[in-house]
């Protein structure tokens, strides 16, 4: 797949671009979709998928060398398929997960944020099929999604009678209670009545880590945080504080607050190309259901109806860009 310049230089493409030039050649974009923007979001995946790669292929070496009863096989030996003609690469691959000690650091930080004792009781089943499950169960009555997920991290063993929650789940009801009492007085019933998305950005703080406290698995706020706090300045809503670190400078804690805003900005905008984009996808398949129904039953072809507008995709720089 080497080309050749003007001058007759060959020019070898990089593995990167074989891959995204094969990518293209069985699949292409929707109408109305740019495809430069397409293709950044292909990158980004396929850099995610190298580097789950290098992860399950650890995992697979590990499980293989405490196999067969505690018998030890050295590590080089367990070799996946796509390594087995480069030995140099794998050797330096195990060099690397065992002598680094960025990567030792980093992995026993990450061990120790994902914790031992589980995040909710779902398994491997998506909330919306869960709280499509308990709505059956209920006889299909609608239940309040904040009592779902409430459920959804609710631990199956009592300690000492009590129920007890996943991680920080009670604290963060809580939160949404006092911040729903807030907004509704405090006559309101925060886990029976609608979500409110308001509550949810005030309860949790806006989006800190880029995700809400509750719900952040289905529910996506269109409002953020600094708008929040501009409509609700004079009604005595109790809003929290702004994280700040003690030892940030004035500039700093302006700059890390920009930053936060910028974030938020580009949620809102993400979550505005995700529904256009969809309704967009979902256009394109009714139009071409349209057009195969037409031609099953010999009538003319419907008139075509343009798609909805895709705003582009919007683009979030890293702090370190930011900052520069």
């Amino acid at each position: 797949m080497t080309t050749t310049t003007e001058d007759g230089r060959r020019v070898v493409p990089t593995c990167a671009q074989v891959v995204l030039r094969t990518f293209w050649e069985y699949y292409k974009v929707s109408s109305g979709t740019d495809r430069q923007e397409a293709t950044a979001v292909l990158e980004l995946m396929a850099k995610k998928n190298l580097r789950d790669a290098f992860y399950h292929v650890r995992k697979l070496a590990i499980t293989h060398y405490f196999a067969e009863q505690g018998k030890r096989r050295n590590k080089d030996r367990i070799c996946p398929p796509w390594c087995v003609n480069k030995k140099d690469g794998w050797c330096a691959l195990v060099r690397y997960w065992t002598d680094d000690e960025e990567f030792k650091a980093r992995s026993i930080q990450n061990k120790a944020n994902r914790g031992s004792g589980g995040t909710h009781n779902q398994g491997n089943k998506p909330f919306p099929l869960y709280e499509k499950d308990m709505v059956a169960a209920n006889g299909g009555q609608e239940i309040p999604r904040i009592q779902v997920w409430q459920a959804a991290h609710k631990k199956k063993e009592l300690v000492e009678g009590k129920v007890v929650y996943y991680g920080k789940t009670e604290e963060s009801v809580d939160n949404y209670k006092k911040a729903f009492k807030s907004l509704h007085g405090e006559d309101s019933d925060p886990l029976s009545e609608p979500l409110d998305e308001m509550a949810v950005m005030i309860s949790g703080g806006g989006k800190p880590h880029g995700r809400t406290s509750i719900l952040s698995e289905v529910h996506k706020p269109t409002i953020t945080l600094p708008r929040i706090r501009h409509m609700t300045s004079s009604s005595g809503v109790c809003m929290p504080p702004r994280p700040r670190r003690s030892t940030q400078t004035s500039d700093d804690a302006r700059m890390a607050e920009a930053y936060e805003q910028l974030q938020e900005e580009f949620q809102r905008k993400m979550h505005e190309y995700e529904v256009a984009n969809s309704a967009s996808i979902q256009h394109d398949r009714e139009q071409t259901k349209a057009l195969f129904a037409a031609l099953r039953a010999g009538a003319p072809p419907p008139l075509y109806v343009e798609p909805p507008v895709v705003p582009p995709l919007p683009k979030m720089p890293t702090k370190a860009e930011f900052l520069a």
